[in-house]
């Protein structure tokens, strides 16, 4: 838990105390799932070596569960919530939750990983086949 803290606390500086995430109703299903995986992946990504490819992969991961929440309802403040979420008094709860997640969120990040790949294969064909 430290190292989650550790690794989201300058993303979640700025943030300050407010009601828990599961005692605010305006917050989906939806956004409790990216909050759940963005916590997943801070907890991973505080578990790597920084500056090593795994945490680099790891903190665009957390860049990518908070513009599913950004772009979902952009007037959240989303560093406040995840700070509340990752923060929640029951400890035990949020360890016991997140880890029932972790697979759940490694596989939307592998399919999202995957599909950019072939993009990226499929763009640099046509460009060869235009002869950039």
């Amino acid at each position: 838990m430290k190292r989650l803290i550790g690794m989201t606390a300058a993303v979640l500086l700025a943030a300050s105390a407010a009601p828990a995430l599961a005692q605010n109703a305006a917050h989906g299903a939806a956004d409790k799932g990216d909050m759940q995986c963005f916590a997943v992946v801070a907890y991973l990504a505080g578990q790597s070596e920084e500056g090593s490819v795994e945490h680099t992969g790891l903190a665009s991961g957390m860049m990518y569960f908070l513009g599913r929440l950004e772009g979902r309802a952009p007037g959240t403040d989303w560093l406040r919530a995840l700070s509340d979420y990752i923060l929640a008094p029951d400890e035990a709860r949020l360890t016991s939750e997140l880890e029932a997640q972790r697979e759940r969120c490694g596989l939307i990040l592998q399919t999202r990983g995957q599909a950019l790949v072939e993009w990226g294969a499929k763009l640099t064909a046509a460009a060869q086949a235009r002869g950039d």
